[in-house]
């Protein structure tokens, strides 16, 4: 007989089908607004105009677009501890005085935006202030560099503008008056006390000139900008409040401070009109200390002495 075989039937089962809720959507994170101005603060023994500077600063409009760093030149009061207090700042602090040349050019390498904001302790920038600065520069490509008016508790301007010093006035630097009622005004220089200036420029020019101590490196910049056929304007609509201070200076301080100001306007005298007309100059203001008995002053210009952390003198 032949031999039966089994068919085996062998179900076949699908594997069983699981409910499962879909992954949520990865969210995007938006990223944070890179800043695009850096207010570099040069500091120096001004607790309380750098307190109320950077609670200014920190009301600006647009904060977020706002990179705040304070560059302290070894200050002997509490400023070195701003930060506690303001958190959202960056603070540089410096052994000694090293002038404001050096400083600023160690705050410009450090700041991490394209525009840089110098700025004093001493001046309060009203919530407009930068945003107002920032919009006339990326409207105007020939701007170079622009400045607020400074204003005191009255309505005053300070004084913050001025001609390039020539030879031919000697020390003699007056201030530049603006039309308060002018949308701009273009001006030869202007102080560091308040000045929004393209970082490209100053890294273009080497950063600022430190042949230059705590004087000059801010008529050197407004020369090099119209050297550059570049403009630097002020913009008399757009304000910030100036408290000036008045520190007591020892009559040592004095006579460093006068002589860094003699150096730095040697020194530029001497780089813009010849080596002569620089060494005419400090020969004339020695001569000037002598016979007035500033004997002082004339052993500090014969040294060629500026502020740059090598004086002995405490400020």
């Amino acid at each position: 007989m032949p031999i039966a075989t089994k068919r085996r039937n062998i179900e076949k089962t699908a594997a069983p089908i699981m409910e499962v809720e879909p992954s949520p959507a990865v969210l995007q994170e938006e990223e944070a607004p890179k800043p695009k101005v850096t207010a570099l603060i040069f500091s120096y023994d001004n607790a309380p105009g750098l307190r109320r500077c950077l609670a200014a600063l920190e009301n600006s409009n647009d904060r977020e677009l706002l990179e705040i760093l304070v560059v302290d030149c070894g200050s002997h009061d509490e400023s070195p501890g701003m930060d506690s207090e303001f958190p959202n700042i960056t603070m540089l602090r410096l052994p000694r005085y090293f002038g404001r040349t050096k400083a600023l050019n160690i705050g410009t390498r450090t700041a991490t935006t394209e525009n840089l904001f110098f700025l004093t302790p001493e001046v309060e920038p009203m919530p407009t202030t930068i945003p107002s600065l920032l919009s006339w520069l990326d409207e105007n490509s020939d701007v170079m560099a622009a400045a607020p008016l400074l204003l005191n508790t009255e309505g005053e301007p300070a004084e913050q503008f001025y001609d390039l010093p020539h030879p031919g006035t000697g020390d003699a630097i007056k201030p530049v008056a603006v039309d308060k009622t002018a949308e701009s005004q273009t001006v030869e220089f202007a102080s560091f006390q308040a000045l929004l200036v393209r970082k490209y420029f100053i890294r273009g020019i080497n950063f600022l000139d430190e042949r230059y101590g705590d004087f000059g490196a801010d008529a050197e910049l407004g020369w090099q900008i119209r050297r550059a056929a570049r403009i630097l304007v002020a913009l008399p609509r757009v304000t910030a409040l100036h408290t000036p201070t008045r520190p007591a200076y020892s009559p040592s301080a004095k006579n460093t401070i006068e002589a860094d100001r003699i150096h730095g306007l040697a020194t530029f005298f001497g780089k813009h009109y010849g080596f002569f007309s620089g060494l005419f100059f400090r020969i004339k203001c020695i001569l000037k200390a002598f016979f007035t008995g500033r004997l002082n002053l004339a052993a500090a210009l014969l040294s060629g002495a500026k502020i740059d952390g090598s004086q002995s003198t405490i400020l």
